[in-house]
């Protein structure tokens, strides 16, 4: 066994050790894709291991390269698929169908000479054979080439194209180092089969780069931990509590002053004998008591409401319910309206009387608002207007939360639903990507209006309930 085949096979089983263990902690969509694309790595690098191995007679290798290149049909569709995922983009179904189909098409000729005719002998560059390609495998090539070049430019746009977090820029750039050593060792295996004489075991060297940079990856920045978005969700979490921490302290100061007031005026009033008797003093302080509790009742209202957004979890089961979106937006009032006083922000609603419900998570729709609020409020510092609008039909439900702030540029709008993407020095640019989530996850949709100098508008569309 030569130091090419003790190389391939690390590179195989390390593979598959990494892809396994991310999707056992992840078991999520992005964990599943990358798994996928180490255990067809794998297929593919155990049978490259054995296709340079000189025990073997011709019937065994021809069958041998058949199963591995065949595995290797699936690895540039699992890289894009991953890409996409990890990316935070739309998998368009206009460009995968095709893909899985004409990847399938190509596998279900492997065992055929359609993909491989027969064996070259080609121990002169470190083979005892190499594969002799057929129409199948001329279509394989192409298929790898394009497929695996796209992916290196979804990445490399969404790392030169944008302001991405310092740790989440290291992760881009060891996934692109990585997983170069990977693509370029293995596509050496590639050219002989085309008759280009080159040393392609000397490619096999090149391949555990990719497991062993992996780890690092994962050790030192994060790279696929399902806690990186969570841990950066908290810090969004934590920035918002902030706010509201504010805002209940200004909003509970009301009702604990007037119950203070009631108190201290009915004291003074029977110390100085204001009242002529028993009777009236009954009557009195039985009104001020029920004042009292109503303010009370206020203070822990709002104190609920903190403690209920507090304890939100993305992750958390649904509770759907039929919703008054005027009753929410008016509920939530009091958890930014500080904000909107220290910002010198006016909010204006122009919410329909007969406006219908909606099904939805309670909690979902107050965090969506409160972002939207918020984020508007952070876009106007120095004063502005934030207009809510609702219109309905028979079917949806329209609503709108528009400021006048400084607008985004045309070139950001597409990006501004991004996990990581941000245009504020200190966000996690995850706010609007959890406000998205969580729109979709409650069956509406979301979008962007903006233009530099006139302010931005987000558009939420719900179902009518029932």
């Amino acid at each position: 066994m030569n130091i090419y085949i003790i190389s391939t096979l690390f590179f195989a089983f390390s593979a598959l050790i990494i892809g396994l263990l991310i999707y056992l902690k992840r078991r999520d969509s992005l964990g599943k894709y990358w798994c996928l694309f180490c255990v067809f790595n794998c297929i593919w690098g155990t049978g490259y291991a054995l296709q340079m191995s000189y025990q073997w007679n011709y019937e065994h290798v021809l069958w041998v390269s058949r199963i591995a290149d065949a595995a290797a049909i699936f690895i540039p569709v699992a890289w894009l698929r991953f890409v996409v995922e990890f990316l935070g983009l739309k998998a368009n179904r206009k460009i995968f169908v095709p893909l899985y189909f004409i990847s399938t098409a190509i596998f279900v000729t492997s065992p055929t000479a359609i993909f491989i005719k027969n064996l070259k002998d080609k121990s002169h560059i470190g083979f005892e054979y190499f594969v002799n390609g057929g129409v199948g495998f001329y279509a394989f090539t192409v298929l790898f080439v394009l497929i695996v070049c796209l992916g290196f430019y979804l990445i490399s746009k969404e790392l030169f194209g944008k302001q991405i977090p310092a740790e989440r820029r290291r992760q881009f750039q060891f996934l692109i180092l990585a997983t170069s050593c990977g693509f370029l060792g293995g596509s050496l295996a590639f050219l002989p089969a085309y008759d280009i004489d080159v040393p392609a075991a000397w490619g096999s060297l090149l391949l555990p780069f990719m497991p062993v940079l992996m780890v690092f990856a994962i050790t030192r920045f994060r790279f696929l931990d399902i806690d990186e978005i969570m841990k950066a969700a908290q810090r969004d979490k934590l920035a918002a509590i902030g706010t509201l921490a504010t805002s209940i302290n200004h909003e509970i100061k009301n009702p604990l002053y007037i119950i203070q007031g009631f108190a201290d005026s009915f004291l003074a009033n029977v110390k100085d004998g204001v009242f002529k008797n028993d009777s009236e003093v009954r009557v009195k302080a039985e009104d001020i008591l029920k004042k009292i509790g109503d303010q009370s009742q206020r203070a822990l209202d709002i104190m609920k409401r903190f403690a209920a957004f507090s304890k939100q979890n993305l992750d958390r089961e649904m509770q759907a319910e039929d919703i008054s979106l005027t009753g929410l937006i008016e509920n939530i009032m009091p958890l930014v309206g500080h904000e909107l006083e220290l910002d010198k922000i006016e909010l204006v609603k122009d919410i329909p009387g007969d406006l219908p419900p909606v099904r939805a998570d309670r909690r979902h729709l107050e965090e969506i608002f409160f972002n939207l609020i918020v984020n508007a409020c952070q876009a106007m510092k120095s004063g502005g207007r934030i207009e809510i609008n609702a219109a309905f039909d028979a079917e949806k439900i329209r609503i709108s939360v528009k400021d006048t702030g400084p607008g985004i540029p045309a070139d950001k709008v597409a990006q501004i639903f991004e996990p990581f993407f941000t245009t504020k020095e200190e966000g996690t640019g995850l706010g609007l990507y959890v406000t998205k989530q969580l729109v979709e996850r409650n069956g509406g949709k979301i979008t962007v209006e903006s233009r530099v100098g006139k302010g931005t508008s987000f558009v939420l569309e719900f179902p009518v309930a029932g």
